[in-house]
């Protein structure tokens, strides 16, 4: 091959490996979708996505396997094929037709690493539906190619000078290797890691479901700390809630004023609300993921940046609300320092140094807080994959157009039902509204439960 190849980046890596020890290979789909309330000519948006090919080199990666291991290399345009525009009368066709979609892995390594669909929908409004690999885009990069796509429609349909495109994905995945292949920065996040593990207490798993499900009090019984990752029965279904508006307001109100970040304030509200409905558990580890965009050259451009790390979360009740939140912030720019780490080590010295079954995980959630900017009258749609390895994967992102923040709860159907979720998310907004009202309130002096009381069904101190 005459072309520069390249092996996977570490962000990269860790999608590669969902998929390559997951039976489901449809793993690695990420599917979104934007709606438009006005109509739109798809003619028009057909040349729209050819040029958004074009634009962004992320889309024309190309993989291969080299001894064993995964490669990429960035080819040059090629024609792209027309998009088959669809209609569905009912928005129960609608939903079978997605079912149908992310049911179908993604075939990157025959070169398809995006799909596009165009949808009249049900409601008769304009859709474009995308299903992509998560070796080529992440939440965030799939906002760089919507709002570039948008761009490119509004110039074709005015008239106008295109806007510029955004950065080259090849120039980030150099510059990530060139990171990655220092052999002393990787002694220091391993340092780093293992003693975060090492001197501190072991983390306890806490689910949204509460502590009477039926796993895991039957785990509870064997002394186990947390459920078994279950690989073979993971299906997932995601149940949709919001943060009202003038929640919101106070929300960034507050960070704003207290040099906060509201991904931190909002993550750290929902380990809380998860250590207090689980019977005020002190330590526990939910997954952040990390938007590694530091440049301007970064925040401008798709691809996959994102990484993950497990959030050493410790909950000391004797304290404020505020302290608690100030030294959960302070870690937190330590850990962001080091996610760079590779996944499988940091797993291996978890194992290693709790003496824990490779089975069992002690992620209680993950968490993602996604800063969108799709203009005013385009809704933005993800919907779930249909499986996952961990318990409860959280996704928040800001509505531009409402300000509301929308919250997507994607958990195994195994052991957390819908009325679970909807218990959580009114727990998760009570001590959220509680704290902002109050940020000096000591933490033991949080009421979990909505008053009047709305929920009744877990026994907080079994």
């Amino acid at each position: 091959m005459n072309k520069s190849y390249y092996a996977l980046t570490p962000a990269q890596d860790v999608c590669y490996l969902q998929c390559k020890f997951s039976i489901f290979k449809r793993v690695i789909n990420i599917l979104s979708s934007i709606t438009f309330t006005e109509e739109i000519d798809f003619d028009l948006m057909n040349q729209a996505y050819k040029l958004l090919v074009e634009r962004n080199d992320c889309l024309r990666i190309k993989f291969f396997k080299k001894k064993g291991k995964l490669h990429q290399y960035f080819d040059d345009y090629s024609p792209v094929k027309d998009v088959k525009v669809l209609s569905f009368e009912t928005e129960e066709k609608q939903a079978d037709f997605i079912d149908r979609v992310k049911m179908r892995p993604i075939k990157y390594l025959r070169g398809t690493v995006i799909e596009p669909y165009f949808v009249k929908t049900f409601d008769n409004r304009s859709m474009v539906f995308f299903k992509v690999c998560h070796l080529v885009l992440d939440v965030y990069g799939i906002n760089v190619m919507y709002r570039d796509l948008i761009g490119i429609y509004e110039a074709l349909k005015n008239g106008t000078e295109l806007p510029p495109p955004p950065a080259s994905y090849e120039e980030i995945v150099k510059k990530d290797l060139e990171k990655s292949s220092n052999q002393n920065m990787n002694e220091k996040h391993r340092e780093y890691f293992t003693n975060l593990l090492t001197y501190n207490p072991e983390p306890f798993y806490a689910g949204i479901h509460g502590p009477n499900q039926k796993i895991w009090q039957k785990q509870r019984k064997k002394n186990a700390r947390s459920m078994p990752v279950f690989f073979i029965n993971n299906d997932t279904q995601t149940y949709r809630h919001k943060i009202d508006r003038e929640t919101v307001k106070k929300v960034l109100d507050f960070c704003q004023s207290n040099q906060q970040s509201p991904a931190n304030l909002l993550f750290y509200v929902s380990s809380l609300t998860l250590a207090m409905l689980n019977g005020n558990v002190k330590n526990m580890m939910p997954v952040g993921l990390y938007n590694c965009r530091v440049s301007a050259q970064e925040k401008n451009c798709g691809g996959t940046k994102a990484q993950s790390g497990g959030c050493y979360t410790k909950i000391n009740y004797a304290a404020s609300f505020e302290e608690n939140l100030k030294a959960f912030s302070a870690e937190q720019l330590k850990l962001y320092r080091h996610v760079k780490f590779s996944d499988l080590e940091f797993e291996s010295l978890m194992h290693g140094i709790y003496r824990s079954p490779a089975w069992e995980i002690y992620y209680s959630m993950g968490y993602s807080l996604i800063p969108f900017d799709i203009p005013d009258g385009i809704e933005f749609n993800m919907y779930t994959n249909g499986k996952g390895a961990l318990p409860a994967y959280v996704v928040q992102f800001l509505n531009s157009k409402t300000m509301e923040i929308d919250m997507a709860y994607d958990v195994q159907v195994k052991i957390t039902s819908e009325e679970d979720v909807r218990i959580y998310h009114s727990l998760y907004l009570n001590v959220l509204k509680q704290v902002l009202a109050n940020p000096e309130i000591k933490v033991s002096d949080i009421s979990l439960h909505p008053s009047p009381v709305e929920v009744d069904d877990y026994d907080l101190h079994k």
